[in-house]
């Protein structure tokens, strides 16, 4: 009932903007997810912390009503509805938030303030280093500010996404990422940038702060020869300081190599690493009370969002994938069939994916066309 009240109020405000709007736009986001983690054979995983094998299969639906007016700006209001699929609980979806933005766009010039989708961003682009794709899923909505530059397959974007408001039930956490790319006739290069600042909780017996920073510049060359090629060299550079137990910083990194070849909507994807493990606070801390107890203060994946691979103690992790992935319907619905192997110098682990992804947006009312 609550949900219907919501999504009422949202049709009725944008319904009273149409006096001042060239245009009604209203759509839906629908995302299904599979993920099959099979990583057994792994030593990574740390009980509590993290998971060394299972499945993510979910369903996502975004309804959208909007109001465009001067053709540049919009206003959205939508509800993210998400439900885990066999989940058994009392509520009739597994979790429901809002999404309301403001967007400015131009063909080179994009600006949205407010509670957004990540898809509106160039998360692709971001190594796994930075969010698994599970992440990116379940995390779907950013809370902040985007701002992009786009200039043909060239970019340039930076985003603030506030993660958690400082209070008992949560940590301030803010994320400041950027993201380019520039693109010559053959070459190409670029960056991505990750800084997390992981402060404190309200009321936590110790507030300590944590700062995060990955950097990951590239170099690549892109080509046809029957197959489309795509070969890149990387690195990914931490540095990451635990305030609470001391502000010395720990700066470990990692070379990338990436090599991909695709045709036919078919991709073989090849990313070597080699280096240090990237998570060296992964495990949290255990600190000694005066009355002779313990507290444990976890991390995990709360702090570091990215593959697991990237702990490796064996200094170098390999991630293979094969996919198939197509847009159908006047590019409205997308499928996307991926198998993935990890070896992260202890155990070879698996994953096998599916996504399904439908993306329809629609002008309901236009102002040009029902003049007085």
């Amino acid at each position: 009932m609550k949900l219907f009240r919501l999504v009422l109020s949202l049709a009725f405000v944008a319904s009273v903007a149409a006096g001042h709007a060239q245009e009604i736009i209203v759509g839906a986001d629908f995302d299904m997810y599979f993920d099959n983690k099979e990583f057994g054979n792994n030593t990574f995983a740390v009980p509590g912390l993290d998971i060394e094998s299972g499945t993510d299969f979910a369903a996502r639906l975004i309804p959208k009503i909007g109001v465009r007016w001067e053709e540049k700006n919009t206003l959205v209001f939508g509800v993210d509805m998400l439900q885990n699929f066999g989940e058994k609980n009392s509520g009739f979806l597994s979790d429901v938030k809002p999404i309301v933005y403001y967007q400015f766009l131009t063909p080179k010039v994009k600006a949205v303030a407010g509670i957004f989708t990540r898809d509106m961003t160039h998360s692709d682009d971001y190594s796994t280093a930075f969010f698994t794709d599970s992440h990116k899923f379940i995390h779907n909505r950013m809370n902040g500010v985007l701002a992009q530059y786009n200039s043909g397959p060239s970019y340039v974007e930076f985003i603030c996404d506030w993660e958690g408001m400082y209070s008992e039930n949560s940590r301030e956490k803010f994320r400041i990422l950027s993201s380019g790319r520039h693109y010559l006739k053959y070459f190409y290069y670029g960056y991505n940038f990750s800084m997390f600042h992981f402060a404190g909780q309200k009321g936590a017996q110790l507030e300590n702060v944590v700062d995060a920073f990955l950097l990951n510049p590239a170099v690549g060359v892109k080509f046809s020869a029957f197959f489309d090629f795509d070969i890149r060299l990387g690195l990914l550079q931490s540095a990451q300081r635990d305030r609470s137990f001391g502000h010395s910083w720990e700066t470990p990194r990692m070379g990338e190599f990436g090599f991909k070849m695709s045709r036919w909507g078919f991709t073989l994807d090849e990313r070597l690493y080699f280096g240090n493990n990237l998570n060296p606070f992964f495990g949290g801390h255990t600190i000694d009370n005066e009355d002779g107890t313990t507290t444990y203060i976890p991390y995990g994946r709360e702090l570091y969002p990215g593959e697991s691979f990237f702990r490796t103690d064996k200094n170098v992790y390999n991630r293979a994938s094969l996919s198939y992935a197509k847009w159908f319907f006047k590019d409205t619905v997308r499928v996307k069939a991926e198998f993935v192997t990890h070896y992260d110098g202890t155990g070879l682990g698996s994953q096998q994916k599916l996504e399904v992804a439908v993306r329809f947006l629609k002008t309901a009312y236009n102002s040009k066309n029902h003049k007085k």
